[in-house]
Order: structure tokens, then C-alpha cells, then sequence
């Protein structure tokens, strides 16, 4: 009976490591720079569970899963799982700025840095 109760035990303890290890969000790129109107850049949100993107002045529209914030439009606004995601400069650009595009899940945070650079 005590080996029963110390197998589960290890086992329980063993798939909530996996879990919490499955669960630490990531991204591929960490920043994207823009230069030109129309021009767009792809990246991947790497996470098991539901995220979505958060921004001071975003956006989101109904129906397509996209957003909006400054000159940016990002598709898709939220998602489940890994997930490629398009970041595209709308305008044209009069000055340099950086957005602060924050990936947000249910226990973390990421910033992606969005950079527009006018030429």
C-alpha cells in the first residue's frame, strides 16, 4: 500500500513539472524594425495554452482576429497554441517610435518590440 501511495505521488509530482515547463511562453523574434509603408514581418508565439497581444492604444476588431495599435496591424489579435503571427506598418512613417506589444497569457508576459524607423 505505501508503494502505492509513493508511486503516485511521484507521478503526480511528475506531470505538473511537465506542465509548468510546457507552459513558459516564447517567442522567435523579439523585436521587429519597420522602415516602409505596407511592409510586414512575421514571427511565432511559442506556448501550449490560450495567449492574446496587449498594447497601450490597441485595438481589436470583430470578426477577423486582428488588431490595431499606432501605425501597426497585427494578425491574429489572440491565439491557442503556437501560432505565427504578421505584424504590418499600415502608414507612412514621419517619425521613429518603439511599441511595447506585450504577448500575455494566463501567468506570464512577453515584450515584443515593435521599432518604425523613418527613412
Amino acid at each position: 500500500m505505501l508503494i502505492t501511495i509513493l508511486s503516485f505521488v511521484l507521478i503526480s509530482c511528475n506531470k505538473e513539472e511537465d506542465v509548468e515547463q510546457l507552459e513558459e511562453i516564447n517567442v522567435d523574434q523579439s523585436e521587429l524594425t519597420f522602415t516602409q509603408n505596407g511592409e510586414s514581418k512575421e514571427f511565432t508565439v511559442l506556448y501550449t495554452g490560450e495567449w492574446y497581444f496587449e498594447a497601450t492604444g490597441l485595438e481589436g476588431y470583430y470578426g477577423p482576429n486582428e488588431a490595431t495599435v499606432k501605425d501597426f496591424t497585427i494578425a491574429p489579435a489572440s491565439g491557442k497554441g503556437n501560432t505565427k503571427a504578421t505584424v504590418t506598418l499600415k502608414n507612412d512613417l514621419t517619425e521613429n517610435y518603439d511599441v511595447d506589444l506585450k504577448v500575455v497569457t494566463a501567468n506570464d508576459t512577453l515584450i515584443i518590440k515593435l521599432k518604425a524607423v523613418a527613412n
